[in-house]
């Protein structure tokens, strides 16, 4: 289930449950509470296998990128290699290589940077994401605690 769905339904029950006169607690079914908490303790491992996909993906790209520019590299290379005969075409191969070389690294350093902010962006959505329902979790069992307390 959606982790988001759950801390909506989290906030209904809490938004649902009976609240205490002259206090600003409220009484919460214990059984729906740790129910909603599995739920999430089973939701979140989820979304940490899809952050890992992501991140795993980025490193593909990133490797595929780094291929294509040695790929890249070496062919600009065997194209100087080739053209020696004369020192004006040599001189042009030399540019040429130089400028596939340039071009190559660009592209390569440009969808690095791109896998780089899209996994940090990832990343930073999930800790977001994740203290956010921690915050959820630690306040639902202040709550039950605070009931306890109140019982004894």
């Amino acid at each position: 289930m959606d982790i988001y769905a759950l801390l909506d339904q989290l906030e209904q029950l809490a938004n649902s449950s009976k609240k205490m006169r002259f206090t600003n607690k409220i009484l919460i079914d214990e059984d729906e509470l740790l129910e909603l908490v599995d739920q999430l303790r089973t939701a979140i491992p989820d979304e940490v296998r899809q952050c890992k996909r992501m991140l795993a993906e980025r490193e593909r790209i990133i490797s595929t990128a780094q291929a294509e520019a040695e790929r890249l590299r070496e062919e600009a290379e065997k194209e100087v290699g080739r053209i020696i005969n004369d020192q004006q075409l040599v001189e042009q191969a030399r540019s040429q290589a130089e400028k596939i070389i340039s071009e190559a690294e660009e592209r390569a350093r440009a969808i690095t940077e791109g896998a780089d902010e899209y996994a940090r962006d990832v990343l930073r959505s999930l800790e977001n994401m994740l203290s956010s329902q921690l915050n959820t979790v630690r306040n639902g069992l202040a709550q039950l605690e605070s009931k306890e307390g109140t019982k004894a």
